[in-house]
């Protein structure tokens, strides 16, 4: 009968540990090898935790009440030991023999064998057996260590690949997202397809400084003072882990609380209740979690990009259309009147201007002239503009020499109190100019009162009428008369005039621009026209108008 301890049964022991790499198989083939050829009950193999101090239970046999995985405390041995010697945590448990794992000069783990069933103590051979048992088995104990963790890697790897995988298939769905609302709805049917929670919400704000608002939610309520406490928050937080905010998440049944960062700063916060599985977030967990929200917030950025984007080509597609009708409501051609020299110039601070002049030409070589200045720019100046055009208009088609300018204004105030805000009003002059005689008839309603410019130099304001219109609806007006002589002008003008700003955003003035006509006042109507513009344009100095702009110059001839 061949011996049970001899160098072929360790060699044959040898061999079976050897062909494989599954740590169990090699750890549960030791303790069984040994357990039989020394006839014990008991055994258990204890591996080292590198990483930290101890040693935890990697194979157990017999009733040692240690289970798997469970760490034990013992300090590592240099050599064989027996009895006594065997530390007491392991000799409470039955363990009457300890054998280290020797690989490389390093203890890697422990062996402990119980007492032999036979109650005798271990023979020096059996003793020899079992350490010769031990050494030869290091190195299948360490090679499937090295394969399991070379397996773990890869499986890490492997899971690190789909994570991106899917990122990258979910970025191309935020992508493709069209509006922001679309994208938080991938990012709730992710959270429940990917980890398996029915609890989410996802707080935004448009900078570091303002204030959260609830974007989305499924499960989860939050009011004010709770959007406050998370506020200031610029790190991961986990419910349970001790603080207010972390006392919030638990109370609202919530696991993370992961800020989403953009250039800007953390602009939003990602809130995820617990798994239906109950099994926790890993770190890897939480930064896919992390990159997924930050995936839904680029796209909703980008999706308000693009809204405002499609907007803004939207009304400047309007405003463009309003300024194309506008400039079809004024004068295209300037009327043609006989001892009348004639030049209009309108520029608009926006693209619609709330600035408005006419010339129509009446029976018996008269001339109505009118220029307003609507309140505000824009789209809303330029509607009522259009409404006092209509007016005029209406009310020309009556006129003779006799028709009351003063009546007509009162007319045309009371309709635009009737049909606008109160906050609108309209600064208004006309006149009708009677070319054979020079008679100039007008009524001024609170506009910048027109220059004339005699041809000695002379400089007269034509202030009569009254109040501006569209603020109380029964207003008298008075009706102003001048006579221009051959060689004066009449210079109509809007306050974008004597209102231009210099870059020291000093005001042009009415002083200025008298100075100009009075320079000017032997030249034709268009020369003048140009020199006031030419001096507004250098008072400005390049800079934009600050308002609309708008100048009628009317020089009689003969």
């Amino acid at each position: 009968m061949p011996d049970r301890f001899d160098l072929t049964s360790v060699v044959e022991a040898s061999e079976v540990l050897n062909a494989s790499l599954d740590l169990d198989f090699v750890l549960n083939n030791l303790l069984l090898v040994a357990m039989s050829r020394l006839l014990v009950g008991r055994g258990v193999v204890l591996l080292a935790e590198h990483e930290r101090a101890g040693f935890w239970v990697a194979a157990a046999k017999g009733a040692l009440g240690l289970s798997l995985g469970a760490p034990v405390e013992v300090a590592t041995p240099g050599g064989v030991a027996e009895g006594e010697a065997v530390p007491e945590a392991l000799r409470a448990r039955g363990i009457a023999l300890l054998l280290p794992i020797v690989h490389d000069g390093r203890a890697i783990g422990l062996v402990g064998l119980g007492a032999k069933a036979t109650g005798d103590p271990f023979a020096p051979r059996e003793v020899a057996f079992a350490r010769s048992l031990v050494g030869v088995a290091a190195a299948a104990v360490h090679n499937a260590r090295v394969a399991g963790q070379l397996q773990r890697v890869n499986l890490d790897l492997a899971a690190r690949v789909q994570e991106l995988d899917t990122l990258f298939e979910l970025a191309r769905a935020f992508a493709a997202a069209l509006d922001g609302d679309e994208a938080l709805k991938l990012l709730g049917f992710t959270l429940m397809g990917q980890f398996l929670t029915e609890r989410h919400a996802v707080l935004l704000r448009p900078a570091e400084d303002a204030p959260y608002a609830v974007a989305a939610a499924r499960g989860v309520s939050l009011d004010a003072d709770a959007l406050a406490a998370l506020a200031p928050l610029d790190g991961p937080l986990s419910a349970g882990a001790g603080g207010p905010a972390e006392d919030l998440l638990g109370a609202r049944r919530l696991a993370l609380a992961l800020p989403l960062r953009l250039q800007r700063g953390v602009l939003g916060l990602l809130l995820v209740g617990p798994r239906a599985t109950g099994r926790p977030f890993t770190d890897a967990d939480r930064a896919f979690l992390t990159a997924l929200g930050t995936l839904a917030l680029t796209a909703v950025e980008r999706a308000g990009l693009v809204e405002a984007r499609i907007e803004k080509e939207r009304l400047e597609e309007e405003l463009r259309l309003a300024r194309s009708i506008q400039e079809r409501l004024l004068p295209r051609d300037l009327p043609a009147v006989e001892g009348v020299d004639l030049a209009a110039l309108a520029l608009a601070s926006r693209h619609v201007a709330g600035d408005y002049f006419d010339l129509l030409p009446l029976t018996s070589g008269r001339l109505l002239v009118a220029v307003a200045d609507v309140s505000g720019k824009g789209a809303p100046a330029a509607l009522l503009m259009a409404n006092v055009q209509a007016l005029l208009r209406l009310l020309a088609q009556t006129f003779d020499g006799t028709a009351s300018l003063a009546a007509a204004t009162a007319r045309i105030n009371r309709v635009v109190c009737e049909n606008t805000e109160a906050t609108a009003f309209i600064t208004f002059f006309w006149g009708v100019l009677d070319a054979a005689t020079g008679r100039f008839r007008y009524v001024n309603a609170g506009h910048n009162p027109p220059r004339l410019v005699r041809a000695n130099g002379a400089v007269e304001p034509l202030e009569a009428g009254g109040l501006i219109l569209g603020v109380l609806p029964h207003v008298a007006y008075e009706e102003g008369e001048a006579t221009l002589a051959p060689g004066d002008h009449l210079a109509l003008y809007t306050d974008g005039v004597t209102e231009a700003l210099s870059p020291a955003d000093e005001e042009y003035t009415e002083d200025r621009l008298d100075a100009v006509l009075v320079r000017g006042r032997d030249e034709t109507a268009a020369a003048l026209l140009d020199a006031v513009r030419d001096d507004v344009r250098a008072w400005a100095d390049g800079r934009p108008f600050n308002d609309d702009l708008t100048l009628l110059v009317l020089k009689r001839t003969a």
